[in-house]
């Protein structure tokens, strides 16, 4: 089940089917707010990302039978500072629970240093989403900050969780490497 590789997708790619991933459950947390994403909205960003050339979606492809189990966003890039943003979302739910998200994000990563010449990848995660927080950890990312009580999502105000990692190949020795706010402080039951 692990073995998978990113395809960057055009707006036809994107399955209609896939708009159950955006109504499940474990994506509740994917928006900040809770929003529900279409598979439009999906193609029109994909659309606007290869037209600006600053943002790429890749289809997660799991190769024992050639079918996209999820995304990775890359962008918007931001060429001046090497910064970017990094969401993965495995939708199929057949390949929840099974280890493979800190692998993605990993793999992702490396993509996004080796193809795109990003300095610095960084991401947000709600307070409450404690399988994201684990799996961008485990694959090497740090919690940079916390913002308190920033965002609506479910009904609740949550803290966001500010994460990134940097590329080693255009980082000096000296960059961050410990958690400014430990991830296990936002674990139930600790």
């Amino acid at each position: 089940m692990g073995d998978f590789e990113f395809v960057l997708l055009k707006p036809e790619d994107v399955e209609d089917e896939w708009q159950e991933w955006y109504e499940a459950e474990h994506t509740k947390y994917y928006t900040r707010g809770g929003r529900k994403i279409s598979v439009e909205e999906l193609r029109i960003s994909v659309q606007k990302g290869l037209e600006s050339g600053d943002m790429f979606t890749y289809g997660i492809q799991e190769q024992q039978n050639k079918r996209v189990i999820g995304t990775v966003k890359i962008g918007p890039i931001d060429s001046v500072h090497g910064l970017a943003d990094l969401a993965v979302l495995i939708g199929d739910k057949q390949f929840l629970g099974k280890g493979l998200a800190p692998l993605i994000i990993s793999k992702a990563s490396e993509l996004a240093f080796k193809k795109h010449q990003v300095r610095k990848l960084h991401s947000g995660i709600l307070e409450r989403n404690i399988p994201s927080i684990k799996a961008y950890t485990r694959a090497g990312w740090i919690v940079e900050g916390v913002l308190r009580n920033h965002y609506v999502n479910d009904g609740l105000t949550q803290d966001w969780l500010i994460i990134s990692r940097f590329n080693p190949a255009l980082n000096s020795k000296d960059i961050p490497t410990g958690h400014s706010v430990p991830p296990e402080s936002f674990y139930p039951n600790k």
